[in-house]
């Protein structure tokens, strides 16, 4: 990908949150920080987007279609490859891919009152998708974070972006790392929950702390992190009143990492799926 797109790109984001620290995510508050020029050059190296109108029912079309696209090891390739380059930008590809095989395609689904505005299934809110939708602030978190991503109109666009990268193929450094992961996760104290993991893993890969929020959450959604009682997509697609949250204040880990203890170790059955069965 272009450097020089890239840096427009969180040059841009990064000014909208220091001058507009309320509204910085808008399409129209971070658009006054970039040059027309600056923006073109963004969108000719697919880096960023304009707008888009998109229902509910085209962004679960379009999900089903990218996907149907994408090699399962193209996409694990690219997670573990992201390990050691530290190309954040090929991490969440992974988790997007898993939960957009397990999405069934549907139409929009009330929740029951007050909650009608949600989608019953996925979880979207009809304001997401009544206005146009906007994708730079999505890939701004691609490249700075390698997050996590359990939204739809997230999802659709990491697999509509994933063929405008190139292919890449993981080394011997990047599943040493991998490997050392895994070691640490079974490991680790019956008690530990993420906050702990999070610490030990800063040892062998280098990251800040969203980055390696975002790389456990990734190992949540594909069915490696869980409990007896939640668990990831990689079954089956979980729906959006059975991503439940644990009774405490500050419930901020992604779903199903957030349940997950150090006594449960890893779900070798998924880590053999994912990162072994090639």
């Amino acid at each position: 990908m272009n450097k020089k797109a890239i840096k427009i790109l969180l040059n841009t984001i990064k000014t909208s949150q220091n001058e507009s620290v309320r509204d910085w995510f808008y399409w129209e508050t971070y658009m006054q920080y970039i040059s027309e020029d600056d923006f073109e050059y963004a969108k000719k190296h697919s880096v960023m987007y304009d707008q888009e109108e998109i229902s509910h029912d085209e962004i679960c079309r379009r999900i089903k279609r990218a996907v149907a696209g994408i090699e399962k090891q193209k996409v694990v390739d690219a997670f573990v490859y992201s390990l050691g380059t530290r190309q954040l930008e090929y991490r969440s590809f992974l988790s997007s891919y898993c939960i957009a095989e397990s999405l069934e395609e549907h139409s929009f689904t009330p929740s029951p009152e007050p909650n009608e505005g949600i989608c019953a299934i996925c979880g979207l809110h009809t304001y997401e998708f009544e206005d146009p939708i906007e994708f730079n602030t999505i890939n701004y978190f691609k490249y700075k974070d390698g997050c996590c991503f359990d939204s739809l109109i997230q999802i659709l666009f990491d697999l509509e972006q994933f063929p405008k990268l190139p292919v890449v193929k993981p080394n011997e450094n990047d599943y040493k790392i991998l490997n050392e992961l895994k070691g640490i996760i079974e490991t680790s104290e019956p008690n530990d929950r993420i906050s702990q993991l999070k610490k030990k893993i800063s040892k062998i890969i280098k990251s800040n702390d969203e980055e390696r929020l975002g790389l456990l959450e990734i190992l949540g959604v594909i069915g490696i992190l869980h409990d007896d009682a939640h668990f990831g997509y990689a079954d089956q697609y979980v729906t959006y009143p059975e991503r439940e949250h644990r009774p405490i204040r500050n419930d901020d880990v992604g779903y199903p990492a957030r349940w997950w203890q150090g006594k449960f170790g890893i779900d070798d059955e998924k880590w053999k799926y994912w990162f072994e069965d090639n």
